[in-house]
């Protein structure tokens, strides 16, 4: 869709996507959680938008700075947390991605839901392999599935939206 953009307006563009994910991501930092380790992952909007207009290595351009600059931004660049939210997010681009180019029509929310799920077990089976050497860790899934439905529709809905009524968004 942005193949007639000079490589100026691509890389401003990456970084208006990446600055407003980041913005997103420490901001979230605030939302009063009910777990620790759980996040809305609104800062996902923008991906969202990014892997449905089919611009996939975009994307992990912009997850890479959301998390890696957000959490040195919200202090948790050297935390469990970073290679939580990066294994979770490196795993889940490429699933959604692949959701949205079968032929099933799987709309912005359900991408997202499913984003979240992955992204959710991935964290699960990483804190598993890293810090909590106990399958007992395996019963927080029906929790996270069930977060991961909820934060991926409201984050999927919130990125229709923001789609429906910017319709330039995605080519800026």
């Amino acid at each position: 869709m942005t193949e007639h953009y000079s490589n100026t307006e691509k890389l401003t563009r990456l970084g208006f996507f990446t600055a407003f994910a980041i913005t997103i991501y420490v901001a979230e930092n605030f939302i009063p959680k009910p777990f620790p380790f759980m996040r809305l992952g609104l800062a996902n909007i923008f991906i969202l938008i990014l892997l449905a207009n089919g611009e996939f290595l975009s994307a992990v351009v912009v997850t890479l700075g959301k998390t890696v600059i957000g959490g040195f931004l919200s202090a948790t660049i050297i935390s469990p947390t970073t290679i939580l939210s990066l294994g979770g997010s490196l795993l889940a681009l490429p699933i959604m991605y692949l959701f949205l180019k079968v032929r099933i029509n799987f709309s912005l929310i359900g991408i997202s839901v499913i984003g979240a799920i992955v992204h959710n077990f991935t964290q699960i089976i990483i804190v598993r392999l890293l810090l909590i050497r106990t399958n007992s860790i395996f019963y927080l899934t029906p929790i996270l599935i069930i977060t991961g439905i909820a934060t991926g529709i409201i984050t999927g809905y919130l990125a229709h939206l923001l789609m429906a009524k910017l319709p330039k968004l995605s080519e800026i």
